[in-house]
């Protein structure tokens, strides 16, 4: 009887740590929609590594060098889990295979990038999981960046390429210059020092809970505002909003300069103008 019961304690404490050892993460990045440039042809492999997150107080930085976009998830496992889409695209699959097969990707020093002698007709697109707090720098050139799950410092920049972040918090900064921004708010408040984006040529969508408090702020200088969303403005809606959602909070901030911009909630009252 004894020996009963202390197999069924093991078994017990056997499925305790099943159920705390998060599941592996689920990569949506494949080689199924690779592209070709110019007529030339393609050839696109993916490559999954396992990195040490980074200490306390360090960031991950990910370069995507001139045409790589960067997904990142934020997730409850303890390390950082890397799917890196390798693709070339040049005058033959042989020689395109060939160049996909000499790229490079290293993390030494907690920056993930890919290297190869010139960067011309090739790419390399990340989709990342990373533990919620881990703070990260992220750098695009012709790529898009989107950031989701995570409650850490933050700061991204892109040149070509439209911006998703979702279920955000900490402190997070970032810009793009041709693209456009979609900000998700999630919960009910933001948690964190705030939230400052901005995007030069792109328009701006919001979708906010209904019961969420922050100080949101956003703008644009050639562009109209469009809000459905329960917040009361003194007057018409011009080229910007400047509010205090629900008990007010951080600062959520998002602007731009050639863009419109939409505030949208899930549960749409409509506006209340004074």
């Amino acid at each position: 009887m004894k020996a009963f019961f202390t197999t069924c304690a093991l078994a017990l404490l056997g499925l305790q740590a099943v159920a705390q050892t998060p599941a592996a993460p689920i990569f949506k990045s494949d080689c199924e929609d690779h592209w070709s440039n110019g007529g030339n042809k393609g050839y696109c492999e993916t490559r999954d590594m396992t990195l040490a997150a980074p200490a306390a107080g360090q960031t991950l930085t990910i370069d995507g060098r001139r045409n790589g976009g960067i997904t990142v998830h934020g997730w409850d496992g303890l390390d950082v889990r890397v799917r890196a889409r390798v693709q070339s695209w040049t005058k033959s699959e042989a020689a395109a295979q060939a160049q996909v097969k000499a790229v490079k990707i290293s993390s030494t020093g907690n920056v993930l990038k890919a290297e190869l002698g010139s960067d011309d007709n090739w790419a390399v697109n990340y989709e990342v999981f990373v533990p919620r707090r881990t703070a990260l720098a992220l750098n695009t050139y012709n790529g898009g960046i989107s950031i989701e799950g995570v409650q850490a410092p933050v700061t991204f920049e892109a040149y070509n390429g439209g911006i998703s972040l979702t279920g955000l918090g900490g402190d997070v900064r970032g810009t793009t210059t041709n693209g456009g921004v979609n900000v998700t708010l999630t919960g009910t408040k933001w948690e964190g020092k705030g939230l400052d984006v901005t995007t030069t040529n792109g328009g701006i969508n919001w979708r906010i809970p209904k019961t969420y408090s922050a100080q949101l702020k956003t703008a644009t200088q050639h562009g109209g505002v469009s809000a459905d969303y329960p917040i009361t403005v003194t007057g018409k809606i011009g080229r910007s909003l400047d509010t205090k959602l629900g008990e007010g909070g951080p600062l959520v901030s998002a602007t731009t300069t050639n863009g419109g911009i939409s505030v949208r909630g899930s549960m749409l009252e409509g506006l209340k103008k004074l």
